[in-house]
């Protein structure tokens, strides 16, 4: 796949578009433009589909799988479930009852959803239109808090999940600022992580245009802007009310998919909100730091498997560009 395939066009995807007598699989197909719009580590959007009768398999397209930055598949599979999750609330939205299997099948089948009439999943409702309204927000929020109503829905998006949302503040938010700090410092003194951050720079997946694109590519990838990341990045991380941290008994593919099906559903909900959410994945890449934590926020045993900042931003939403569909349906 090529940059010139980028595209933000995807997002204009209409539903009034969506045939309810259509071939079962051109209506899988529909369901699958919402599901690209799922957010992903350095946007690599690192997903396969495939569709079999009335089942849409989810794989790992392994190329696009950040080594340097996440060499364990944590964010892989996190950003694999926020896919699945994209599937499903489309999916439920247009009548389907999705069926949502983890099949062993390493990273060649992550995931395979069935829409079929048996029963689903119980989980929280999403909210459909937000599918196409959602987006990352990489500014300083304002400092205004969450009120408890908020903060109840957010919560409540993950109830019946293997999966537990912790909002952290004050001196626990503090720590993770400091935390931050020394995951930029150690990851930008890093060669190989900088030139990978630099390649998808340069490739345009993080919307930059195509000059800012490439300055930004030749910055990162040669220069050590650790202290300036560290910087930039405490100061957001203070500015956040909140900082949302999912945590899991386990830390296996299954509980990190689980972790990506969660994240999407409290991002829908705080968009539904008016909330901002940028997800910062440096702590966690950095297994010393990740276990710290764990450690200093007293998870009581659980992993910390994805972190982000929750409040609220006066900007105008900007839609990161993305593959199509084309680009990442394999052959019936």
């Amino acid at each position: 796949m090529s940059a010139a395939e980028l595209t933000r066009s995807v997002w204009d995807v209409n539903a009034d578009d969506y045939s309810a007598d259509a071939p079962f699989g051109e209506r899988l197909r529909f369901l699958l433009r919402y599901a690209i719009l799922a957010p992903s580590s350095h946007n690599s959007q690192p997903w396969r589909f495939r569709i079999e009768g009335r089942a849409v398999h989810v794989a790992a397209d392994e190329s696009r799988w950040l080594r340097a930055a996440d060499p364990d598949r944590r964010e892989l599979f996190v950003s694999l479930g926020c896919a699945v999750e994209n599937l499903v609330v489309a999916a439920e939205h247009f009548g389907f009852d999705p069926a949502v299997s983890y099949p062993d099948g390493g990273t060649e089948r992550i995931a395979t959803v069935t829409m079929d009439d048996g029963a689903s999943e119980r989980r929280p409702a999403a909210p459909f239109d937000e599918l196409t309204a959602r987006y990352t927000s990489h500014e300083r929020f304002d400092g205004t808090p969450l009120d408890s109503p908020t903060r109840n829905r957010l919560v409540a998006a993950v109830e019946g999940a293997p999966v537990a949302l912790h909002l952290v503040n004050g001196d626990a938010k503090r720590a993770v600022g400091e935390l931050q700090a020394e995951a930029d410092r150690l990851q930008m003194k890093n060669r190989a992580y900088r030139e990978e951050l630099g390649h998808w720079i340069g490739l345009g997946a993080l919307g930059h245009s195509w000059l800012l694109a490439r300055v930004g590519q030749a910055v990162v990838a040669h220069l050590d802007i650790g202290d300036r990341e560290a910087a930039k990045n405490s100061v957001l991380v203070e500015s956040a009310p909140v900082v949302g941290v999912l945590t899991t008994a386990s830390d296996d593919p299954a509980a990190r998919v689980g972790t990506g099906r969660a994240f999407e559903r409290v991002a829908l909900r705080a968009s539904a909100a008016g909330v901002a959410v940028h997800p910062m994945s440096q702590i966690l890449e950095r297994p010393a730091l990740r276990r710290r934590l764990a450690s200093e926020l007293d998870f009581d045993g659980a992993t910390p498997q994805h972190l982000f900042r929750l409040g609220y931003a006066d900007e105008a939403a900007e839609d990161t560009p993305r593959w199509p569909v084309e680009s990442v349906l394999d052959g019936e």
